[in-house]
């Protein structure tokens, strides 16, 4: 390429291309353009397309020229940080025949941004030598949240009273296992203290603050149980008998073991658990504010208990040949908790949570707070065979209703109990914050106007609002229970695993299904409104 020179300005920042012409050279493209400008030392700058397309055609003419094709350009960046503030990032690009970016420079303006994180001055380094964009140079230090205090539960094989859900969101209140007791001074229960978090720091050195951690204490209500003297956090029992975890406290309650209940022994009420080793025998009544194990079987009988009934026999009432012409003798099982068994025959059951039945459930009448389940992985059978059976949640089955056609009614969905509970917890809460709101007002009172009020005064208003804060914490905790329930009661079901005969009537909400035929098992639920069996 005759006659072509490239060379910098005086200044030193552009790059001319100057043409003059002596003869006719050959023409040229703008890549030998470009390659000339490489040659000449100044392939890094900024080369400008218009000006070698420019260049090259005056060229090729035979034009004498002088062209800026290109300038030196420094290399330049920016700091911005993160909308969070938790990260702050670097932006490069690389310098073109220019000076390169410095490390002192990207110091100086994270300063004039308010970063007082340490900087990461291996990535700075980096960055300028490579480029790139939003690379991370500091971050924040995120908070660690607070832990709340909570109960651990000392004794591995205690029950629990309060309901729990399983990871398919069913409450699971079953316990096949045999009693269990405990000696006076046993250590029943701990209160866990809560951890306190850690606040954070922003990039720009704000503090990021953490919420305290809830404490939690024990229930002023205390059964066979008692604070040890000397640890606060800690309960013991305080008698010996049968144990159980509640949601803030355990109880202990005292177990009468006895071996059958029959007419030399008769009714029993107990305040405590009630072990029988044998049988409840026709006609006896069984009453027990805690636990009922029966290793045998009930007959014909009435039991009560405030815990679960456990009974690993069956329960029978009496057929129409025990009972007289045209009637049938229902044992009547009721209980808070859940009631087991291994087969039911002619019986009303009442369990506040559940009822679990091994292997057949005939012509009884079931109710169940929760859910019903009839027949499990170890069981051959699991037949619900006449009779009606209830519950919130779920009723479980292998086989619903018998090839006789025998009518069997099976009931789902939520339970009116449950909303007349949350609307007593919700106005019993809103009370509770009412009278807080007074002892509020109170103590900024006494804030205000020092003196005025006696400190004994303070103390007690004080200890009050302590009282109050947590009740309506336990409050607010049943009432996010209920709603849960509730929640769950709206997506009820009834599941027969292997058949459904003729003749079973499946209801759930106001929605009802009636088998005229036998079908294979499935699940019936509500969908839009509707019941639907699939």
């Amino acid at each position: 390429m005759k006659y072509l020179s490239i060379h910098l300005d005086e200044e030193g920042h552009k790059v001319i291309a100057a043409f003059v012409p002596e003869g006719f050279p050959a023409a040229i493209t703008p890549d030998d353009l470009r390659q000339a400008i490489d040659a000449a030392g100044f392939g890094g700058y900024c080369i400008n397309p218009t000006s070698i397309e420019q260049a090259t055609k005056k060229y090729n003419s035979g034009e004498a020229f002088e062209i800026e094709v290109g300038q030196a350009l420094d290399g330049k960046f920016s700091v911005r940080i993160a909308p969070d503030q938790m990260v702050a990032y670097l932006s490069c690009t690389l310098p073109q025949g220019g000076e390169p970016a410095q490390r002192q420079g990207v110091l100086d303006e994270a300063a004039r941004i308010g970063i007082t994180a340490t900087l990461d001055l291996e990535a700075i380094d980096q960055a300028l030598r490579e480029g790139g964009d939003n690379i991370r140079i500091a971050g924040g230090r995120p908070p660690v949240p607070s832990i709340d205090g909570r109960f651990e539960v000392l004794f591995p094989a205690m029950k629990e009273r309060h309901p729990h859900l399983d990871e398919h969101d069913l409450a699971d209140f079953r316990d096949l296992g045999g009693i269990v007791t405990v000696d006076a001074g046993d250590k029943l229960m701990r209160i866990v203290e809560p951890i306190e978090g850690e606040p954070g720091e922003t990039v720009t050195g704000k503090a990021i603050p953490v919420k305290p951690g809830k404490k939690v204490s024990f229930s002023s209500r205390l059964d066979g149980v008692v604070v040890d003297a000397e640890d606060p956090n800690l309960l013991l029992a305080a008698i010996s008998g049968s144990p159980s975890a509640l949601k803030d406290s355990a109880s202990v309650e005292p177990v009468f073991s006895i071996k059958d209940i029959d007419l030399h022994t008769g009714n029993i009420s107990f305040n405590g658990t009630i072990h029988v080793t044998h049988d409840v025998h026709a006609d006896m009544t069984l009453t027990a504010t805690g636990d009922i194990y029966v290793d045998g079987t009930v007959e014909n009988s009435r039991l009560e208990a405030g815990g679960d009934i456990i009974v690993k026999g069956g329960i029978i009432g009496a057929s129409e040949l025990h009972a007289g012409a045209g009637a049938h003798v229902r044992s009547s099982i009721s209980c808070d908790g859940s009631c087991t068994a291994r087969f039911v025959q002619y019986a009303h059951i009442t369990a506040g949570n559940g009822i679990f039945i091994h292997d057949l459930a005939m012509l009884s009448e079931l109710t169940a707070g929760h859910q019903i389940v009839v027949g499990d992985e170890s069981s051959r059978k699991g037949d619900i065979v006449g009779g009606i059976a209830r519950a919130t949640m779920l009723v479980k089955a292998k086989n619903i209703g018998s090839d006789a056609g025998m009518r069997t009614v099976i009931i789902a969905g939520a339970d009116q109990r449950l909303h007349e509970r949350l609307n007593v917890v919700i106005k019993d809460r809103e009370a509770a914050e009412h009278k807080l709101a007074d002892i509020i007002k109170l103590l900024e009172l006494t804030h205000e106007h020092p003196g005025r009020i006696p400190q004994e005064s303070i103390d007690t208003a004080e200890a009050t609002r302590d009282a109050l804060g947590a009740e309506i914490e336990v409050y607010k905790q049943e009432e996010t229970e209920l709603n849960e329930e509730i929640s769950l009661a709206d997506g009820a079901q009834v599941i027969a695993e292997k058949q459904v005969f003729g003749g079973a009537e499946i209801r759930i909400g106001l929605e009802h299904y009636t088998t005229t035929e036998l079908r294979e098992g499935g699940v019936f639920r509500i969908v839009e409104d509707e019941l639907l069996f699939d």
